[in-house]
This record gives structure tokens, sequence and C-alpha cells, in this order.
């Protein structure tokens, strides 16, 4: 009964932080933050600062397109890049990289939302989010269902599929990861290869073109005490599970 009582808690202390504590959101694309040719930059909205990096050296950021973020890798010695607006798996001497970006935040929180755009579920697109709890998630269009006989046979970790408003979209919602001023999040783009089995019959694979990371929601913890009380709590909550539908 005591630790039920102290689960409970938990997950009321938690929703009350969320609740409570100012949102921050940044979005990506028509050059809105000056990023573009940049390897590196800071972004401020609502008080909180966003720090992000290109992952693969010599990679600069293209935000030219109208809705989102990428990167572009064609300065980078023998690398071929067939998309400089978008993450994507690259070529030439650096055949098989995945490009991304690693982002910060200067106050402690939570990110709640995620948006991106482009993943197309005919190429098994996706976007792999490594946390700074440990936690990774395999973010796929909604759609991918579709194109295999079952999602249960895609073998990335934690396979979660982006919606909006339970419709097909390349969005993410009422998300509680937690992290401190500083910690790094890290998005990677990748082309899943499944199965010739595991797909659905009479589908063919299409190429993958690459997809845009467009914005990020954050929430600030109210003070330090609050964040700490949450961390503590992480272990009063229920694990995560595969978020795995087909529509």
């Amino acid at each position: 009964m005591r630790s039920l009582c102290a689960s409970v808690t938990a997950l009321a202390v938690v929703f009350l932080v969320l609740s409570d504590a100012p949102a921050a959101q940044f979005m990506f694309g028509q050059n809105a933050n000056d990023l573009t040719g940049e390897s590196a930059g800071d972004v401020t909205r609502s008080g909180v600062t966003m720090s992000l990096t290109t992952t693969v050296a010599g990679a600069v950021f293209n935000e030219n397109g109208s809705r989102g973020l990428g990167s572009n890798s064609r300065a980078t010695l023998g690398a071929a890049d067939a998309e400089i607006d978008r993450f994507n798996v690259l070529g030439g001497t650096l055949a098989g990289e995945r490009e991304g970006v690693e982002f910060s935040f200067d106050v402690d929180g939570f990110v709640t939302e995620l948006f991106f755009d482009g993943l197309s579920d005919e190429a098994f697109e996706f976007f792999r989010l490594e946390t700074p709890t440990g936690e990774v998630l395999s973010l796929f269009d909604s759609e991918v269902g579709l194109r295999l006989t079952s999602v249960d046979t895609v073998d990335e970790p934690n396979v979660t599929l982006l919606v909006e408003a339970g419709a097909p979209d390349d969005d993410l919602f009422d998300l509680r990861i937690p992290f401190r001023a500083g910690q790094i999040f890290r998005l990677i783009y990748g082309e899943y290869q499944p199965e010739p089995a595991d797909l659905a019959p009479g589908f063919t694979t299409r190429l993958g073109n690459g997809g845009r990371f467009e914005g990020v929601t954050v929430r600030v913890a109210p003070e330090p005490a609050s964040l700490a009380v949450f961390a503590v709590c992480l272990g009063a909550l229920p694990r995560r599970r595969n978020q795995k539908r087909v529509l």
C-alpha cells in the first residue's frame, strides 16, 4: 500500500509540474533562425536557449526549406549528399553515414512535443531519438504499418508512430522526456530495411530522400527542486512501452 501511494504521489507531482510549467516552442524553416550555413547555432524562444550542432564533421545546417531543418554535407571531403535541405544517408567515401543533429537547452525541463516533415512510410524513413535519460525512440511515419505484414516486425528500439490527433502526420505529442540544462539529445535520420517476407503483399520499397526536423516544444521546470522531485519520481512511473499501431 505504501508503494502504491508513493506511485500515485509521484504521478501527481509530475503532471502538476508539467501543467504549471511555461512552454517554449522552437520551429524551423524559411531560415527563420539564421542557421543556414552554420555547423552550430543557438536559438532563443520565450527565454529558453536551444543549442544545435550537426553530427557529421564539416556539415552545415540548411533551413531554407519552407518547413524544417536539414543538413548539407557536400563540403565534407568525399561525401555525396543528394538532398542538402534534409537529413539523409550519405554516399561517396562516407557511404552509409547518417546525418543528424545534437541539441540541448540552457534550462531544466521536459520535451513535450516533436515535429518532423517529409518522412516517407514507403521508404521506411525514420528518426532515431537518443535522450539524456538513456531512452531511444525510433520515430516512423504513422502509415508505415500499411507497408508491412505487421509493425511488430520492425527491428528498431521503441518503434513510435508519428501522429496528430489520431490522423496520419509527422508529429509527436504528450511527451514527458526530462532533461537537465546542457544535457544532449541526439536525433539521427535512418532508413529501415525490412525483410522481404515482412513486406505487405505486392508492396515494393521506395528509395528514401531524407527528412526534416521541423521543431520541438519544451516546458521549463518552475524551479530546480521541481525537476529533482521529478527525477526521483521516475522510478515510480510506469515504463514507456513501444507505441506500435497500424492505421
